[in-house]
């Protein structure tokens, strides 16, 4: 027995004492700084991926705002000449609210007169007809609800008239 002592040398309790405790307290204390780390980086990711979804909702908006604007029933109001100033038409259109978003839009529309065209100046569908066209910068610019995000989008309209 007494050789079987001796080829299994036995360690010093003494020594040994608490390592395993700091050992644990070490690794637990990196396993919480990698758990706050990633967390922290999911907050920051999801805070852009919904500002990211805001500013596509304000585009949309500014978009749709136009689209209703050369359609064939727009009710913007628009300066009735050169010298006129610029007429600002607040909640121009307000989108219904989608059953995927809980927030809505909302989109300002601006218009200012630039050119009163002489007749047959401008083609539309490629003929040069002998109209008078009124030609319009409308700036559009969509709002998201509780954000202070928003997009402005510009386009020039031209309101043929006889």
């Amino acid at each position: 027995m007494a050789m079987e002592n001796d080829r299994y040398p036995r360690y010093n309790q003494q020594r040994q004492k608490g390592v395993a405790l700091v050992v644990s307290l070490i690794l637990l204390a990196t396993i919480t700084l990698l758990s706050v780390s990633a967390m922290r980086n999911t907050n920051l990711d999801t805070k852009i991926a919904v500002n990211h979804q805001f500013k596509e909702m304000s585009f949309q908006a500014a978009e749709s705002a136009l689209a209703k604007l050369t359609g064939p029933e727009h009710d913007a109001v628009v300066p009735p000449t050169v010298n006129a100033p610029v007429v600002t038409t607040t909640d121009y259109y307000t989108p219904p609210i989608a059953p995927s978003h809980e927030v809505g839009t909302s989109i300002d529309l601006t218009m200012d007169f630039t050119e009163h065209s002489p007749p047959g100046k401008y083609k539309f569908s490629g003929f040069g007809l002998n109209i008078v066209t009124l030609v319009y910068q409308a700036d559009a610019t969509g709002h998201v609800a509780g954000s202070n995000i928003e997009s402005t989008n510009r386009m020039e309209v031209g309101l043929v008239r006889k």
